[in-house]
């Protein structure tokens, strides 16, 4: 079984016993008047003139372990606006990567930056809790889904004025989505099977995907370097979160990946 079957499983069994506890028709009640931050419109862009990141709240991965032991969030966050930061992501799968949905509303209440919900979905449920919580923007990941289920996801968020970024780790599994709009596309670097990373799946996505259409690059960037070549091929951001977490100081990481050092 690859890493993603497993996680998959697991999380199917977590929502059905959340289903138990709090059914999806009293969560879709906590969702009403919720004001949403474009997370969409802050990445829409082509060939943007300057680096726009999503910096990530992240304890733990399960290829290096753990990353934060004592997580402070007001500290983290705050560095990450001074550093330049468009967007937050905040992890809130809690075995792998020691993520919680509770992070999201205490975010919230710290940062008025845009904020994503990430985790791997696998029922409309979490799309109803991501925008319970406060989350602006869910991520779908394009290798979990199948393109009947992307689809009623994407009409779930737009009905919920929820953004998505819809993540790909190949151009096959592009095109089984790229009649759909309404996302920003992610592109990770990290196979989800192997757990390993390889910075040529976002150039060979990019080559084969419209010049229009809007591209976040995912794991893997660790240097200003990394940045300047994407930046190249017109990408609208990158999501980085282990250089940052694992820096020392991630406000001064992410002014040094932005270019503003």
């Amino acid at each position: 079984m690859t890493f993603l079957e497993k996680v998959l499983n697991e999380k199917r069994e977590l929502v059905k016993a959340l289903k138990g506890k709090m059914p999806l028709e009293e969560l879709k009640k906590m969702t009403y008047g919720i004001e949403k931050r474009s997370f969409f419109k802050t990445f829409s862009q082509r060939f943007p003139k300057e680096v726009k990141v999503i910096a990530e709240v992240k304890k733990a991965s399960p290829s290096k372990g753990v990353l934060a032991c004592d997580l402070d969030l007001p500290g983290l966050l705050m560095d990450y606006e001074k550093g330049g930061a468009s967007a937050i992501s905040v992890i809130t799968e809690e075995t792998y990567f020691n993520g919680s949905i509770a992070y999201i509303p205490e975010a919230k209440m710290i940062t008025d930056l845009p904020i994503l919900r990430k985790d791997f979905v696998v029922d409309e449920y979490d799309i109803y809790q991501a925008k319970a919580a406060g989350a602006d923007a869910v991520l779908l990941i394009g290798e979990a889904l199948s393109a009947h289920q992307i689809a009623e996801y994407l009409e779930i968020a737009r009905q919920l004025d929820i953004d998505v970024l819809l993540e790909v780790h190949s151009l096959k599994t592009y095109e089984k989505i790229a009649d759909l709009e309404g996302f920003i596309l992610g592109i990770n670097n990290r196979n989800l099977e192997t757990l390993k990373v390889d910075l040529a799946v976002s150039h060979e996505v990019i080559n084969g995907i419209p010049a229009n259409l809007p591209v976040i690059v995912e794991s893997g960037i660790e240097r200003r370097e990394h940045i300047e070549t994407f930046m190249e091929r017109g990408v609208s951001g990158f999501l980085i979160g282990t250089s940052l977490i694992v820096s020392g100081d991630p406000c001064k990481k992410l002014k040094e990946l932005c270019g503003k050092l």
